[in-house]
């Protein structure tokens, strides 16, 4: 259970709104037993005084049933009400905290991981530690609270009959639970097993639709993706049949209760220890007391799923923590040289290298151009410079030192990287910007802004800097994306610039202007810069055909 310490810790800031949650349900269950038991006595007790003409006080009892009554609803509704705010709170913090341990990870270790893993790590794994309080430790503390109550009350006014249902109670209590839980571990881990396979599936066949129609391998995802479904279903199928179980024992534990007060009771009865009412009492109370145990065998059936949830959140804390502890330099004002020298990569073993023995030498200050066609290995090479990937061979260096010894975040304090790919977020132009720097103000984005010719286009926008730019940059044309991501990097201070096609949805026109403005920012540092048409480049000291910088060794 060390695993679920962290997350336990991390209920702190909403234990007052936990415990009036966990208080709020002993009023409600413990409400529901009283309500039962003194609605048995009341009823026997008005037999009773029918058949005997004995007095009775009608009052009284009858106060107390809607007291119950109206405790029970009203302690039910706010308990939810408190419960689920205090968990919602709690895991919008867990989500949070999850994305900070995630960012500071080597991104070789993160791109590791599929896409449909993270969502199941910020979606399903954060869900399931809900059960942690609210289905686990929140009812169980409660149950055991209420019963204990219960039975103590019990045995003061029935002595052994109250013993008897304790007993019972108390057993079911303990071996329910337990019994869940060794039960439920498999089924949890045949649904965490399909629900990734299945997200999987999924994302690859809305991303990968246009490849799939291409290589006609429809049919074949499709029955890969139902296969998945089909074991998710099955999966918790087996689950919800075990939930019945557990919800059926629970039944057969309070009708056991019942009869172990009756035949404790009756003996007692006929030799007039305890009265007829009484005796009522203490039957429907304990066939109510299985109303504390309900929850219990489907919550803890689901204990072994919870924590491998944890297991897999606490997956990279140690790293994290060990990367956001870094101290990093300021980057150096000046610009810095770098080199490969005989670096051989492949990106798998069965496949032929991509670069083999390839050198390269750009000296600090110099712009350096790199053109071929697509697929040459033009990328690979930026993406060993910036350190995402490691060569198989041969050393890539940044003034003399291996780009690999340095930590990522001092790496990438020295080095910035325009990928191919254009990544915005779902936030305001301003929101964008200040990724790279949260101190950034209005006069250096604007600056930035006007270095890649995008300034215009954003002042015109309603909002501004605050103008809202969509997933992935939706509401921002191609080019105009282009130019967002690029004036990103235009808001660092790194010496070492890489640019992977930073025009590519540009008309030449634009591009052109660009290029123009960006020219005096690329002269006081060192770019390597990659480019299908070198003449549409920013301006440059030197432009290499791929192939005569580096010997591929397949395509």
């Amino acid at each position: 259970m060390r695993e679920l310490m962290p997350f336990l810790r991390d209920l702190r800031p909403e234990c007052w709104r936990l415990a009036l949650g966990t208080l709020l349900l002993i009023v409600s269950l413990a409400a529901s037993i009283g309500l039962m038991g003194l609605s048995g006595w009341f009823i026997t007790a008005t037999a009773v005084a029918g058949l005997t003409g004995a007095y009775l006080d009608i009052y009284r009892p009858s106060a107390g049933i809607r007291f119950f009554a109206l405790a029970r609803s009203i302690s039910r509704y706010f308990e939810r009400l408190v419960h689920h705010d205090a968990v919602l709170r709690t895991l919008a913090r867990l989500r949070g905290w999850l994305f900070r341990t995630l960012a500071p990870l080597p991104l070789a270790r993160v791109g590791r991981l599929r896409r449909s893993d993270l969502l199941n790590r910020m979606t399903a794994d954060v869900e399931a530690l809900d059960n942690l309080y609210l289905r686990i430790i929140g009812p169980s503390l409660a149950a055991v609270v209420t019963l204990g109550g219960t039975i103590a009350v019990l045995v003061l006014l029935a002595g052994p009959a109250g013993l008897a249902v304790g007993a019972v109670l108390l057993a079911g209590g303990i071996l329910l639970p337990l019994w869940a839980w060794r039960r439920g571990s498999p089924h949890g881990e045949a649904v965490d097993r399909h629900l990734p396979a299945l997200r999987g599936a999924g994302v690859d066949a809305v991303q990968g639709l246009a490849e799939l129609r291409a290589c006609g391998a429809v049919g074949r995802h499709e029955q890969r993706l139902m296969a998945a479904a089909d074991g998710l279903a099955a999966a918790r199928a087996r689950a919800a049949r075990l939930t019945g179980a557990g919800e059926g024992a629970v039944g057969l534990l309070a009708h056991g209760a019942l009869l172990a007060a009756l035949v404790v009771g009756i003996p007692l009865y006929q030799a007039e220890a305890i009265s007829g009412p009484l005796l009522a009492l203490v039957a429907l109370a304990a066939l109510a007391g299985g109303e504390a145990l309900t929850a219990l065998p489907g919550a803890w059936q689901h204990l072994g799923r919870t924590r491998a949830a944890a297991r897999r959140l606490l997956e990279h804390a140690d790293t994290a923590a060990d990367e956001s502890a870094a101290v990093v330099d300021p980057p150096p004002r000046q610009a810095l040289g770098l080199a490969l020298a005989g670096v051989t990569f492949r990106h798998a073993a069965h496949t032929p290298p991509v670069l083999r023995d390839g050198s390269l030498t750009v000296a600090p200050g110099e712009t350096v151009v790199i053109h071929g066609p697509s697929g040459c290995g033009k990328s690979t090479l930026l993406d060993l410079v910036a350190g995402l990937i490691r060569p198989d061979a041969g050393t890539v260096t940044l003034e003399g030192v291996p780009v690999h010894a340095l930590a990522e975040a001092e790496r990438f304090a020295r080095i910035t990287y325009l990928t191919q790919r254009t990544e915005l977020f779902a936030d305001s132009v301003a929101g964008n910007l200040r990724i790279v720097d949260p101190r950034a103000d209005e006069a250096r984005m604007w600056q930035a802004l006007h270095t890649v010719g995008l300034d215009e286009r954003v002042r015109s926008a309603p909002r501004g800097l605050d103008e809202w730019v969509g997933e992935g940059g939706g509401r921002l044309s191609g080019g105009e994306a282009r130019r967002l991501a690029l004036a990103r990097l235009v808001l660092t201070d790194a010496p070492v610039v890489l640019l992977d096609e930073p025009f590519r949805g540009l008309d030449d026109a634009t591009a052109a202007e660009v290029a123009r403005r960006l020219a005096p920012w690329l002269a006081e540092r060192t770019a390597l810069i990659i480019s299908h048409d070198p003449d549409s480049a920013p301006p440059h000291d030197r432009r290499l055909p791929f192939f005569e910088l580096i010997a591929p060794g397949g395509e």
